[in-house]
């Protein structure tokens, strides 16, 4: 059989099982020619071997075939039935064309090689505009196709992406067009046909059969199709767009500011090179926050660049070193070679950095779509959040003392405890904090939502917080904890009185909370769950066809740095007594915590050093307190912790939206 006959009954098959399809004939997927392209909710190539027809140019075919399509066929007559399952890879489908039928010999599997952005390269420029929108993305109104289909590629997830480019391609519309989008025909040519369109819309006819008074109609229709794309670009006013909540003029900008995308930083790298094109210059791992530029040497000798190493640089520590530095938010201080503190030189790079960043500032805005861009990411990671207010004005309060009647603002922060998982409140000393976590301890034990409830409070204030407890709830059954009577030899039967005791509130101090001992099975859980995270990230990336060998380094180091700090916690737990009793058989539903600005100091990670008043290695007792806090929350389905603190200030009528 020859290539038209399989065709034919491949195309009558196709449409008689398939309702919902296009297909396209001889479709250009690159360096190859398609024979047989159907558009579903997926891409399906179809590779056509008559019976005259040999393999030679199949593995080239197929390499092509792999990254265009989702799924790929190869369709052969009777002299290759025998032999084309040796010559297509195994996820490849086999038709096999016979006279008067056709055989699925074996149906194709999902590709794992497609390349969603060689799938957009036969988009249209509105079509990429509508996946533009779709996704939230800016509209690059001033950048040409392949810039477009880059950021696409980069942005949307590749499953999403794909349905949404299989949906453009089987709705395409000739009659309707961009006309910004000098791309779809030649200009300067005699016929000034839309050469784009008209080799599209020749693709989804059979060109065998076509007669001179057919390729007249194509003709005129082509013609058509400029005349209506000239009149919209005479009369279409550019679409404006809906401004932000937060406008760029309101947003602070910085090298290293995650508002801040990695193709800006791209950009402005080439900017400060003195480039016209933009290239892949620095890499960016989400996880860890860190940036990396490649090849940062090589602008001193082969790449030579007199920007990186005199106007924004110095030949020793180059403009690149200096711009990654500012994204790692990293201390720059040079050594000589007796690795001496060379005091001259880091001044130097210093000015230099000042520079750069001065320059980024200055630069960032001049252009329409980066300013877009930049509003569209900063609106999106703090301008969605509105601030909630909480009405407790028709809060009953069962068995508090008709001595005591809290104020609105107070109800209306117990109503937020109630409908919050975890809530800070942040008022100024005075405004009744300890009342609020006392009624709404109260309310939400009586409404089944949190059973028992602990109050860790600083060491000389238990009995106050004992008093005020009993005074606001009579009826209370508290439970206080002193230092006095958490000594070793009492503090088993304290424990006890805890995990078997069914009490309204109980009350401990400071020094006995951290007393508490953890078991090694909750910190390797809250261990296990950070490396969950960072192992399937490393997973994603080394089945990506985009794999970092520098990404997956920063994951490993970020993995060792979690295990190490989670060791050196475990070799701190060195509790006087070893107590049966550990702090999640306690069973706490909700942890309450007062002043809690005593426990913010907790490890933090960064690359700068000597920061006055900042201790980056935390404290024992602040990692002590994060592990029952999420051992509470990991128990509770995320919820569980009431922070309350004088710091920072907050007026009565501006705490709720602090909180």
């Amino acid at each position: 059989m020859n290539a038209k006959n399989i065709k034919e009954i491949l195309i009558s098959y196709l449409k008689a099982t398939n309702h919902e399809m296009r297909i396209y004939q001889e479709k250009s997927i690159g360096s190859s020619i398609c024979d047989l392209m159907t558009v579903t909710d997926e891409l399906t190539g179809y590779e056509i071997k008559s019976d005259g027809d040999n393999y030679q140019r199949l593995d080239a075919q197929i390499k092509a075939y792999d990254k265009f399509f989702d799924r790929n066929y190869i369709v052969v007559g009777h002299r290759h039935i025998a032999s084309v399952a040796d010559k297509v890879p195994t996820y490849w489908g086999i038709i096999f064309v016979k006279q008067d039928n056709i055989e699925i010999y074996r149906p194709a599997r999902s590709n794992s090689s497609v390349s969603r952005r060689a799938q957009l390269s036969v988009l249209w420029k509105l079509e990429l505009k509508n996946i533009l929108m779709k996704n939230d993305m800016p509209l690059y109104a001033q950048r040409e196709k392949g810039y477009i289909s880059d950021r696409i590629a980069e942005t949307v997830d590749d499953k999403t992406l794909g349905l949404q480019i299989a949906y453009e391609l089987l709705h395409r519309d000739y009659s309707v067009y961009d006309a910004n989008d000098y791309s779809i025909y030649l200009q300067g040519t005699t016929a000034e046909l839309p050469a784009r369109e008209l080799v599209d819309m020749l693709s989804e006819n059979d060109l065998s059969d076509f007669t001179l008074d057919k390729w007249i109609e194509i003709y005129k229709q082509a013609r058509e199709v400029r005349e209506q794309k000239e009149m919209l670009f005479v009369e279409k006013p550019k679409e404006p767009r809906t401004p932000h909540k937060v406008p760029y003029t309101d947003i602070e900008v910085s090298l290293g500011a995650p508002w801040i995308s990695v193709n800006i930083i791209n950009e402005f790298i080439a900017h400060i090179l003195g480039y016209t094109t933009t290239s892949e210059f620095c890499k960016y791992e989400p996880i860890t926050g860190n940036w990396y530029i490649e090849d940062k040497r090589s602008y001193n000798h082969y790449n030579r660049n007199t920007n990186a190493t005199v106007k924004y640089g110095t030949e020793r520590y180059n403009a690149l070193y200096i711009i990654e530095a500012s994204l790692n938010l990293r201390e720059i201080r040079l050594c000589d070679s007796d690795r001496n503190y060379d005091e001259a030189e880091t001044i130097t790079a210093l000015e230099k950095q000042k520079k750069i960043e001065q320059e980024f500032k200055d630069w960032i805005w001049l252009d329409e779509d980066r300013r877009w861009e930049v509003e569209e990411a900063y609106n999106k990671m703090f301008g969605g959040y509105k601030a909630q207010s909480y009405d407790g004005s028709k809060l009953k309060f069962e068995d508090m003392s008709e001595q005591f009647e809290l104020y609105p603002y107070q109800k209306d922060a117990v109503q937020k405890i109630l409908d919050s998982k975890n809530t800070l409140l942040a008022f100024d000393v005075g405004a009744g904090k300890t009342f609020i976590m006392i009624a709404a301890a109260m309310k939400m034990r009586r409404d089944g939502i949190s059973r028992r409830n602990m109050f860790v409070v600083p060491n000389h204030i238990v009995g106050q917080w004992e008093k005020i407890f009993t005074d606001l709830y009579p009826k209370a059954k508290v439970l206080a904890i002193e230092p006095k009577s958490f000594k070793p030899e009492m503090r088993q039967k304290a424990l006890r009185q805890i995990k078997e005791g069914d009490y309204d509130g109980i009350i401990i101090a400071y020094s006995c909370f951290e007393m508490i001992p953890l078991s090694d099975n909750t910190v390797l859980d809250n261990m296990n769950t950070q490396l969950q995270a960072i192992e399937q990230a490393i997973y994603e990336l080394r089945t990506s066809r985009s794999y970092d060998r520098w990404r997956q380094n920063t994951l490993e180091k970020e993995k060792k740095r979690i295990v190490q700090l989670t060791n050196d916690f475990l070799s701190s737990m060195n509790y006087t007594v070893k107590e049966d009793v550990t702090f999640g058989d306690l069973e706490i539903s909700t942890l309450f915590l007062d002043e809690a600005h005593n426990y913010k100091n907790l490890p933090i990670k960064t690359a700068m050093k000597n920061l006055n008043g900042i201790n980056t290695k935390g404290s024992a007792k602040c990692l002590d307190m994060l592990h029952k806090i999420r051992c509470v929350q990991n128990s509770e389905n995320g919820r569980g912790a009431v922070f309350a603190t004088g710091t920072p200030y907050a007026t009565p009528s501006q705490q709720l939206q602090t909180a």
